[in-house]
């Protein structure tokens, strides 16, 4: 970013080349932004779910239809090969929008549902669910597409409306998706796009018009986030670092498993929340599992994604190559095997760094405790699948895992255990693809969901509403009495009597005192939750 001039100079990770300027939205401008935002978020939540189906058909359209400049702008901007970006930046988009169009509609219809106690009896509940108003959504530079997509349509399906602020490392993605969602005929206020970085995503979270905040990114911007939107007491959903764990049992295929894990811990040359960052193999297939790693990651081709088709491309930006091989060294230093890699590829360009596999390590170095962010896998032995899951939970984070094995019986007997929002058995990440699906984690990995059923109601707030047309007074209503209080101490001493003739003794004194009991036991609405509260 250059501040003097107000603008982001957006250079290509492939060969360092200047691929366009981006103006830096001022004060002014985004103040703007955000009221445009709040007078569009009362036309739009007035629109039908038909009419906001509608317009994701539309967008659904155009991102299969201009995949291939869609994806040319990703490698050329955030260094993805084409043929990865092909895959990972849109499949998860095509499974969110085709859970948003076919079972969203449903999951935020009012909802019907009757209280089950005796006190409540004869009336009706109705759950509502309302949108915010305006949502921020800060997105990160690795996947510059999907991940911004994926939360935006989410948000904008249930009422809200939405200001995206792009990475600065990706803004032209940002306003290409931005763009495209226009198209779609989602209004231009509904969505709209910030440009900068952490002070102009400052400015939108403390802003008091702005009333929900999504970020991913890493732990450190997930407190400063959670700090200025405390201020204004803003909903705030987090997805923040991974130290994802593969756990590869004796019983494992070892060839599929290998090429499995390779994948998972190289793919967008590492720079993966989800990546497989730390591996335990048990001791019987460590040997031969980590030779077949090793075979795996040497035959990955490295190389210019702008001219070619490598299997993977540089990294983002210098501060992210000095971290990965700080990370390696520091391994090294401390007695770690260096199968391959290790070493930047200079002969390809300032930001490439060799798939790297370290074997022997442990959680004395920083490549098993912090997050990389590389195309490392760190590889390390145990005797058991009792140490494996010690071993995997032992992390600040908790996003997804991976186990791998023959066994469906130690694979469920494992996942439950592992501290983390996701666990696939013999695949890893895909569920953030799956649109029906929950995406989130545990510890400082961050706070919240999305996708699915239970992202969904993370994006709007529920309202109850209670219906009660009897006539007849409450009884707790004033004046309290002997005689109130007796019936509420008896209806309290009939619900925890649990002997059959002193229950009855209750209940006719119940019955005596108010003539409610023979109401409520005459009603086939009512007898249900009476039975519920006497078992």
């Amino acid at each position: 970013m250059n501040t003097l001039t107000n603008t982001i100079t957006v250079k290509s990770p492939a060969d360092g080349s200047v691929i366009g300027e981006v103006p830096i939205s001022s004060p002014q401008e985004i103040d703007e932004t955000i009221a445009r935002s709040e007078r569009a978020f009362q036309d739009w939540k007035q629109t039908s779910i038909p009419e906001r189906v509608s317009i994701l058909r539309n967008l659904r359209r155009i991102i299969l239809s201009e995949r291939q400049a869609m994806i040319d702008l990703v490698a050329l901007e955030q260094g993805k090969p084409k043929t990865e970006a092909l895959i990972v930046e849109i499949s998860p988009v095509l499974e969110t929008l085709a859970f948003l169009i076919h079972d969203a509609p449903k999951i935020l219809a009012p909802r019907r549902s009757s209280p089950k106690g005796p006190y409540l009896r004869g009336r009706s509940s109705t759950l509502y669910f309302h949108p915010y108003g305006i949502w921020t959504v800060i997105s990160p530079w690795n996947y510059p597409i999907n991940t911004p997509i994926v939360q935006l349509c989410a948000i904008l399906f249930a009422g809200n409306t939405a200001i995206l602020k792009p990475s600065p490392l990706t803004p032209l993605c940002g306003q290409w998706l931005v763009d495209a969602m226009h198209r779609a005929g989602f209004p231009k206020d509904v969505v709209q796009v910030v440009q900068g970085g952490a002070t102009e995503g400052e400015l939108l979270l403390s802003d008091p018009r702005v009333r929900s905040v999504l970020v991913t990114g890493s732990v450190a911007t997930g407190r400063r986030v959670m700090e200025v939107a405390a201020q204004t007491n803003k909903k705030v959903v987090l997805e923040l670092g991974g130290k994802d764990p593969a756990i590869v049992l004796s019983d494992a295929d070892l060839e599929r498993s290998a090429k499995g894990v390779v994948w998972a811990g190289m793919m967008n040359a590492g720079q993966t929340c989800a990546a497989i960052e730390r591996v335990y193999v048990e001791q019987a297939v460590y040997e031969p599992f980590t030779q077949l790693l090793k075979k795996e990651i040497e035959a990955l081709r490295v190389g210019n994604p702008l001219t070619g088709d490598p299997d993977m491309g540089p990294v983002v930006a210098p501060f992210q190559i000095e971290k990965i091989d700080a990370h390696v060294q520091d391994s090294v230093a401390k007695g770690a095997r260096l199968l391959c890699g290790g070493k930047r590829l200079t002969e390809l360009g300032e930001l490439y760094y060799a798939p790297t596999l370290l074997t022997d390590v442990n959680h004395d170095m920083q490549i098993m405790r912090e997050e990389t962010f590389g195309p490392v896998l760190a590889v390390q032995a145990v005797q058991s699948e009792e140490e494996a899951i010690l071993k995997a939970n032992d992390s600040a984070y908790g996003l997804t895992a991976s186990i791998w094995t023959r066994s469906r019986e130690r694979a469920q007997r494992m996942a439950p255990r592992l501290e983390c929002g996701a666990v696939t058995v013999n695949s890893h990440m895909t569920s953030f693809s799956d649109g029906c699906g929950c995406w989130g984690g545990f510890k400082d990995t961050g706070i919240g969901r999305t996708h699915g059923e239970f992202g969904l109601y993370e994006l709007v707030q529920t309202q109850h509403v209670q219906e009660n047309y009897v006539a007849k007074p409450e009884i707790w209503w004033y004046p309290y009495s002997e005689r109130v209080r007796q019936i509420t101490d008896d209806l309290y001493a009939l619900i925890a009597e649990q002997r059959l003739g002193k229950r009855l003794a209750l209940m006719k004194r119940f019955s005596a005192q108010t003539g409610y009991l023979n109401r409520f036991m005459t009603s086939h609405k009512t007898m249900p939750g009476l039975l519920r509260y006497l078992k």
